[in-house]
């Protein structure tokens, strides 16, 4: 009668840790539980699971398209949503961007590189991962604040477009400055304040 009992179990737990294998990583995202999806020295990107997705995760390059609702976590003034028609004539479209080569701010790359196809979830970002130092003033973004964005996963484009090296280095001269040498030379320095 034991051994009968005992076999019972160990099927039971086979069956379960057949499950768990079949699904990967599949049981650490649960609905409401928050998680952590990457941190830096300066901030943090967090993920709350509200519908689970059931379809792929997008790759770095790929363009993905989704509604998403931002806030601001200290006052919850909402500063932009893709659900919300601006006027007569403007249709209701989710947003497009590739993801993971930093044309958005870094939270939404992390976030959405965490999320699954179908999915619905809020991403918090604070400090480096929302929109740093510098704040976005059209939109009534202060520095260093903590946003959170509701948003769901709706497509996945097949293709991956990375940039290439001509593209980054484009990026790069943006966000450098450039000043004359007194033999002639220009020389590029990087800074976040100004140096006097």
């Amino acid at each position: 009668k034991k051994k009968k009992k005992k076999r019972k179990k160990d099927k039971k737990k086979d069956k379960e840790e057949l499950k768990e294998s079949m699904m990967g990583d599949r049981p650490q995202e649960r609905v409401g539980v928050p998680r952590l999806v990457e941190q830096d020295g300066i901030g943090v990107c967090e993920k709350k699971i509200l519908k689970l997705g059931t379809g792929r995760r997008p790759v770095k390059g790929q363009e993905v398209q989704l509604h998403c609702k931002g806030w601001l976590m200290k006052s919850k003034k909402v500063f932009w949503n893709t659900r919300e028609k601006k006027g007569d004539g403007h249709k209701i479209k989710p947003y497009k961007f590739r993801v993971g080569v930093g044309k958005v701010i870094k939270g939404w790359d992390a976030g959405v590189l965490s999320m699954r196809l179908g999915e619905k979830a809020i991403i918090v970002c604070t400090g480096s991962y929302g929109y740093g130092l510098k704040g976005n003033i059209k939109w009534g973004i202060p520095p260093n604040a903590d946003l959170e964005f509701e948003m769901e996963l709706l497509h996945i484009d097949a293709e991956i477009k990375l940039p290439d090296k001509y593209d980054l280095m484009k990026e790069k001269m943006k966000n450098k400055h450039h000043f004359l040498e007194r033999d002639g030379t220009s020389a590029m320095l990087s800074f976040r304040a100004a140096p006097f």
